[in-house]
């Protein structure tokens, strides 16, 4: 029994100490959102779904407004339509990542119709339940841990540890999503696209506007003018996606402009021009379009909140 023991716990030794190899080596390759959760307390922090998860780069923030009275660097805290919308869950979420004493931080929170819509047309929500609640981030408690074992505990059907050997993607440590391998194949990319459409045709059909997911997002610009600066921003998508939008949600900038003037914030949309930044899909902008497009961000962020250098 002895022995049984103590290879045992030589057993779990080295498969732990493999693991948490694996994980701070390789983290940002093997699951799409880990990285998000190893690095210390965020002063300053992007929020959304996949659009800004990939489409607003860190590193070019911080360049930007490296002279800048700002408290750097920023976090994307961003993940995807799948686990993303304007809640209660988010809302602690980003809780427990700000650092508390931050005074001075900048925060661009993304912002489209669908990051605001209730997904089943029922009661849900009124009754204090949320979809996202048991998905990341929302069922973290600890997300400044490095290796963080209950990420993998809770969250090991995201892992993709095949991602070790393809490297098509990456997410940094700065929390911005890389994809290092899309294709050149221009009929692979409309089909990818022409299933974007597909899929938002859906959501259009079938999801409502949320009064309660406005409301939360209001709470969420409250909490943050606490500790700096908030914009909301409305990255730029392909025409067809933005018509289903509209569609779905007509008043959408006008709400958002209103929401914006009464909490004395900014609101930036790239909704109302053509858009001239690479997606590759419809809806995400690619590593590339990402450069010219963040910086684009910060100076509109720039002459918006009229930040004047040290």
């Amino acid at each position: 029994m002895k022995k049984f023991i103590i290879k045992s716990f030589a057993f779990f030794t080295v498969v732990i100490g493999v693991v948490s190899f694996i994980l701070m080596n390789y983290g940002g390759n093997v699951d799409y959102f880990y990285e998000k959760f190893t690095t210390k307390k965020a002063h300053s922090i992007i929020l959304g779904d996949s659009r800004s998860f990939q489409g607003i780069q860190p590193s070019i923030v911080d360049s930007y407004f490296e002279n800048f009275p700002l408290q750097l660097p920023i976090l994307n805290y961003s993940f995807t339509l799948k686990q993303t919308a304007y809640g209660p869950p988010y809302l602690e979420s980003v809780k427990r990542k700000l650092n508390s004493e931050t005074k001075n931080g900048l925060f661009i929170i993304s912002v489209h119709p669908f990051l605001l819509a209730n997904r089943s047309g029922k009661e849900e929500e009124k009754q204090g339940e949320f979809f996202e609640a048991d998905m990341p981030p929302h069922n973290m408690r600890f997300v400044n841990n490095s290796p963080n074992f209950e990420y993998l505990l809770k969250n090991f059907d995201y892992f993709h540890f095949r991602g070790i050997i393809k490297k098509s993607s990456k997410t940094h440590k700065d929390g911005w999503l890389e994809e290092t391998n899309l294709p050149d194949d221009k009929a692979l990319l409309k089909t990818w696209k022409d299933n974007q459409i597909t899929l938002y045709n859906g959501f259009q059909k079938k999801w409502l506007k949320s009064e309660i997911r406005l409301e939360y997002l209001e709470k969420l610009i409250l909490y943050l003018k606490n500790h700096g600066h908030v914009v909301l921003v409305r990255l730029p998508i392909d025409k067809e996606l933005i018509a289903i939008e509209n569609e779905f949600w007509n008043t959408f900038n006008i709400d958002m402009r209103n929401m914006s003037n009464k909490n004395d914030i900014e609101y930036i949309t790239f909704s109302e021009v053509e858009n001239t930044f690479n997606t590759y899909d419809g809806i995400h902008i690619d590593k590339f379009g990402g450069v010219p497009f963040t910086k684009a961000l910060c100076d509109s962020i720039n002459v918006k909140l009229e930040i004047q250098k040290h």
